[in-house]
């Protein structure tokens, strides 16, 4: 499986770099994908696919052998996303 970024992904990973460990946490599981697109500690439903790692929520579709990673969000205590100020929805 090959994994890409869209630019839209990339930019909502880039508001979080203040977070070094959340994000090291989100660049191993983005690469673990790879090798498990369908990992059990993921939300499978449709086209769209969410893992929650750390303080985070990747969002990501599957189109044969290629994993586009949609967004990244930080998760608010009780399961809300924080978006910061500018950013929009995904």
């Amino acid at each position: 499986m090959n994994v890409r970024w869209a630019p839209d992904a990339a930019a909502s990973a880039r508001r979080h770099l203040d977070d070094q460990d959340g994000m090291r946490a989100v660049v191993a599981a983005v690469a673990a994908l790879a090798d498990d697109p369908l990992p059990a500690r993921g939300f499978h439903r449709g086209r769209y696919h969410r893992l929650r790692v750390s303080d985070y929520r990747i969002l990501y579709v599957i189109d044969g052998d290629l994993v586009t990673i949609e967004r990244v969000d930080r998760v608010l205590d009780g399961g809300s996303v924080h978006r910061p100020h500018g950013a929009r929805p995904g």
